[in-house]
């Protein structure tokens, strides 16, 4: 699901009333009133669309933070995932599989080889562009998030190639990764995103 926010407009009093008190008083931490808009429509979009995947109210829901703060729903029954940025956001549900996603504004007046250089393996970061850079990084990101690690863990020990169609070829040598699939999500004009989804590796494999 993609969200699409007027970062001008203040926030709506229904996603509001849909937070819990810990999540407005997170919300109200946010010195920037765009910053507390896409928390808030978020967070309020994410509980909406749970509670309707599980037939319970939304503000019956219960989260909690995972490792590496990887959001998580107590007693499970979803699996999900979040990513915000500029006036968009993207959630991913799914019923059986650990998600990642990601979106990400197109910085065109970043320092490109000094982020390759920390983010990107040497065969991904060569001659990369502002574009390429951004659309390896939320493949990598959303990755990352879907096997439960933080994004300062293990950026360089696997890499992603363009492969058929809007997948990516993802190289790893990690055992524990099960069957990892990346793709490449349709984005705004300006933006990069992702999803990469999991599934267990079968007994003995």
């Amino acid at each position: 699901m993609r969200l699409d926010f007027d970062l001008s407009a203040p926030w709506s009093e229904a996603d509001w009333d849909a937070l819990s008190a810990e999540e407005r008083e997170r919300a109200l931490r946010f010195l920037r009133h765009e910053d507390r808009l896409r928390m808030i429509a978020t967070r309020a979009s994410l509980r909406r669309l749970i509670g309707e995947r599980l037939r319970v109210a939304p503000a019956a829901l219960r989260f909690d933070a995972g490792h590496y703060g990887k959001l998580e729903l107590v007693g499970a029954g979803v699996f999900f995932n979040v990513s915000h940025s500029g006036e968009f956001a993207l959630i991913a549900l799914s019923k059986h599989w650990d998600v990642g996603v990601d979106i990400e504004r197109i910085d065109v007046t970043a320092d490109i080889p000094g982020l390759a250089a920390v983010a990107l393996t040497r065969e991904e970061g060569e001659g990369i562009d502002a574009a390429g850079f951004f659309e390896r990084w939320v493949a990598k990101e959303a990755t990352l998030k879907a096997v439960g690690l933080g994004i300062a863990e293990k950026l360089q020990a696997f890499s992603v190639q363009p492969g058929q169609g809007d997948f990516y070829e993802l190289h790893h040598a990690e055992a524990d990764w099960g069957d990892l699939r990346v793709a490449r999500l349709a984005a705004p004009p300006g933006y990069a995103a992702a999803l990469a989804w999991k599934t267990p590796s079968a007994p003995g494999a």
